[in-house]
């Protein structure tokens, strides 16, 4: 019958299904690259083709079945007609080099070429498509089926099983997403998912209340002194210890303590009576783990302890809260309290017992730290001495000058980004 069907007829054939080779493979590109969020937010939309796509993408494995099915049949059909050609042709020599033509220009013209174009525009290739392959994959789904149950069968029988955890989105996919996705979202917004986040990578001794300043009732110190701390500090939860804070007697809830309790007849034995056992926390638990388990034990303020059990510092239920959501009110008159721009925002004036990790954050700034906490504290660990006023020190991308300093700490610095492709600018 092949010798029949004349020759040019047979490469408009072959033709035809090397274009739909091309087509199966850069459509099935196209699909599994394309933003299913993307698609998923267009569908709400009302987007015809978006629609069909999220259809098809919520069984992913019924959709490359059909493509595949479709891609191999094609391909099956040409190497015959190639071989039916290269026959009639030169005989068995021309078999052997059209067989080779063929896996030469499936390669270069069915599959290279139309899978970087559909990685290029997946989205535009996508939702056009949709339009053809939900109707024809909903009519083959019983064969689909099939299909899908016997590839199970071997991949359980290799040992690979399906699973859904390629679905999920790691911590810096979703870091991205929001960057990318929500261009049209507040900065506020945007700092309050990442701050999110980022609790999985916070620890408590990042946020924690340093132990030289946390404020207490000392038992050891008298009943006045003592009634005057809790007068003159507005602190709703007071620590209470015996001489050393390592000494701790428990917390104090000056809330329901006042109502209870007339400062006029204030004493520390009576302090004794009111107060609830400490809750001791690891310094390196995750702001995650810890937003939890103070959740779980009904705690809002907890002490900081190393390896060796020494409290380090001091952290509430709200410091986390604060480190998720940012108060902003306060962030903005800390900034200006402790830097201000100057020469037209290239040059900021900063006060060097600031927390780099704040500046870092309201600024946009990435100045390395080790161990140190404040601007004072990563300078002299880059250093080891204390410098002159004027001295000039580079941290990564920030050249910083010492403006002002004292005998025992840096004062006042002047930060510039030497970078001239990055603005310094304020969040």
């Amino acid at each position: 019958m092949s010798d029949e069907i004349p020759l040019g007829t047979l490469f408009l054939l072959l033709g035809i299904l090397l274009t739909l080779s091309a087509f199966f493979s850069g459509t099935e590109t196209a699909l599994m690259r394309v933003n299913k969020y993307r698609i998923r937010h267009m569908s709400r939309k009302g987007h015809k083709g978006a629609k069909l796509a999220e259809k098809l993408l919520k069984e992913p494995d019924k959709l490359i079945a059909f493509i595949l099915f479709g891609n191999n049949l094609v391909n099956f059909i040409a190497a015959s007609i190639v071989g039916v050609v290269s026959m009639k042709i030169g005989g068995p020599t021309g078999v052997a080099l059209g067989t080779f033509l063929l896996t030469v220009i499936v390669l270069l013209f069915a599959e290279s070429a139309p899978k970087t174009i559909a990685a290029i525009f997946p989205e535009k290739i996508a939702l056009k498509v949709s339009i053809l392959y939900y109707p024809l994959v909903k009519m083959m789904r019983p064969f689909l089926i099939i299909i899908n149950f016997f590839t199970n069968i071997i991949l359980k029988i290799i040992g690979s099983v399906p699973s859904q955890r390629d679905e999920q989105l790691s911590i810096e996919e979703l870091k991205t997403l929001i960057h990318e996705g929500m261009t049209r979202t507040s900065k506020d917004r945007q700092k309050i998912m990442m701050g999110v986040l980022d609790l999985g990578n916070v620890t408590v001794e990042d946020i924690m209340l340093p132990h030289n300043e946390i404020i207490g009732i000392d038992l050891s110190d008298s009943s006045e002194v003592n009634k005057k701390k809790i007068e003159q500090h507005l602190y709703s939860q007071l620590p209470i210890f015996d001489n050393v804070l390592d000494n701790i007697q428990g917390v104090l809830d000056l809330t329901p303590f006042l109502k209870k309790i007339d400062l006029d007849s204030f004493n520390n034995a009576i302090v004794l009576k009111h107060i609830k056992k400490p809750y001791f926390i690891p310094e390196k638990t995750t702001l995650s783990q810890q937003l939890f388990e103070f959740k779980r034990k009904k705690e809002k303020i907890g002490f900081a302890v190393d390896e060796y059990g020494n409290i380090q510092g001091l952290v509430t239920i709200e410091d986390i809260f604060e480190e998720i959501v940012g108060d902003y009110l306060e962030e903005t008159k800390k900034l200006n309290n402790e830097m201000r721009p100057i020469k037209d925002g290239e040059d900021f004036l900063v006060n060097a017992a600031s927390n780099v990790r704040s500046l870092n954050k309201m600024m946009n700034w990435e100045i390395p730290v080790e161990e140190a906490k404040t601007l004072n504290g990563a300078i002299l660990e880059q250093l080891g001495y204390i410098p002159d006023q004027g001295y000039e020190i580079t941290l990564d991308r920030y050249k910083i000058i010492i403006v002002k300093t004292k005998e025992n700490a840096i004062q006042t610095v002047r930060i510039k980004e030497t970078d001239p492709d990055y603005k310094l600018k304020a969040v």
